[in-house]
């Protein structure tokens, strides 16, 4: 038996608008990065790492802490700024190893960033000692971890900085936010953003939950619309699938976009757009924590039957709201990009910054080849999330073949 086939060609990687955004109103239950202190808007959580690493007086010669589990766009604001990213090994819980770091390390260390991946909250107080004890900026990056609690604490608390991404968990097609206690922060100057990006955030989550079909009374008629701008643009048809990117392409990009992102005018240092700002604090939030937490329980209830893969983290707590569903597969390589061409929302950070050391102990090198990222959030229906299981149990274990 093959999966069962959708009324679109894939259920969506991130959220998309629909009409259950705005009339859940569902209070959260857990705090979010935005109660931790100051927030600055910013155009992406990329944006906000390049900000914080200016705010942190980050300089040419300078060394910044990064762990060996993380995707270009956290390092290449580091190298775009001419600092060295220098790498620390996690643990099985995908933390840092504060023993592991006092091995020279630390020597010129000017910040050090510390991620909650998955959206699972990781502990940070003994970094957080760490850093005060050695004067080192702690950016507590949440751009997996918009919701959650952490030793007592709202995410993004125990740094001296946090980031987060709004596009990982609002049906918005940019921003991002830096959170700080800082005057520093609260004084900062953004640039202006053109009238026309006001229109275009408007329609680019239009035009998203309109080809999910989220938006009933409206989907037809929004699809014909943006299909008949697409053909007047010379595009009448549904854009080409694009073949996944290279490491080089990938890092070479992520480079790229960083040493933008340092220009005075650049778009990471003007506003984020009011339109995205009014979209996330339009809709409900209790329904983003409750149906994330939801469907990666769902998740691991279906998957932890896989005779080749199973659940990496099967609990993802009630003090969370999890970004991803993280599965652990044996034998990754030979499946990752058929399992990306199947339409399954997947990531996989195996596009890792060039000369990342394999070191001992270390995990990161292990999750990056062998974690698949599956897509959780509030807007995968439950039709959806059976396709997805169905499509993984085919191409990890050879289930369901007619």
């Amino acid at each position: 038996m093959q999966p069962s086939s959708l009324s679109h060609a894939a259920p969506p990687r991130l959220p998309v608008l629909s009409w259950r955004y705005f009339l859940d109103r569902r209070e959260s239950v857990l705090p979010s990065v935005l109660d931790s202190g100051e927030v600055l808007p910013t155009t992406s959580g990329r944006a906000a790492i390049a900000i914080a690493l200016r705010l942190a007086g980050c300089k040419a010669g300078d060394r910044v802490l990064v762990p060996t589990y993380h995707c270009p766009t956290m390092v290449a604001p580091i190298v775009a700024l001419g600092a060295t990213p220098v790498f620390y090994p996690i643990d099985a819980a995908g933390e840092a190893m504060p023993e592991r770091l006092a091995d020279g390390r630390l020597e010129g260390c000017r910040a050090i960033i510390a991620p909650h991946y998955f959206g699972i909250p990781r502990r940070m107080s003994r970094l957080r000692s760490l850093c005060d004890a050695k004067r080192i900026v702690l950016i507590e990056d949440c751009a997996h971890a918009f919701f959650g609690i952490v030793e007592g604490r709202p995410i993004g608390a125990w740094g001296d900085y946090a980031i987060a991404s709004l596009t990982k968990f609002f049906p918005v097609s940019e921003g991002g936010c830096l959170i700080g206690h800082t005057p520093q922060l609260t004084n900062m100057q953004l640039g202006a953003r053109p009238a026309a990006t006001e229109l275009r955030v408007v329609a680019d989550a239009l035009e998203l939950g309109a080809a999910y079909g989220r938006l009933a009374g409206l989907n037809g008629l929004l699809a014909a619309a943006f299909k008949a701008k697409r053909a007047l643009r010379g595009n009448p048809a549904d854009p080409e699938p694009v073949s996944p990117p290279t490491e080089t392409d990938a890092v070479q990009r992520a480079v790229d976009r960083a040493r933008r992102d340092f220009s005075e005018n650049a778009l990471p240092f003007r506003r984020v757009a009011h339109a995205v700002w009014a979209l996330v604090n339009a809709g409900g939030r209790g329904r983003i924590v409750a149906r994330r937490q939801q469907n990666y329980r769902w998740l691991t209830k279906r998957l932890s039957g896989l005779a080749k893969a199973h659940p990496l983290v099967p609990d993802c707590t009630s003090a969370s709201a999890p970004y991803v569903f993280p599965l652990w597969v044996n034998d990754p390589d030979p499946i990752y990009q058929e399992v990306r061409r199947s339409g399954v929302p997947i990531f996989r950070w195996d596009d890792r910054w060039p000369d990342t050391p394999e070191l001992p102990n270390d995990t990161g090198g292990k999750w990056a080849r062998h974690v698949f990222q599956i897509g959780c959030h509030q807007d995968l229906d439950e039709r959806e999330l059976e396709w997805i299981a169905l499509t993984l149990e085919r191409l990890i274990d050879g289930k369901h073949k007619a």
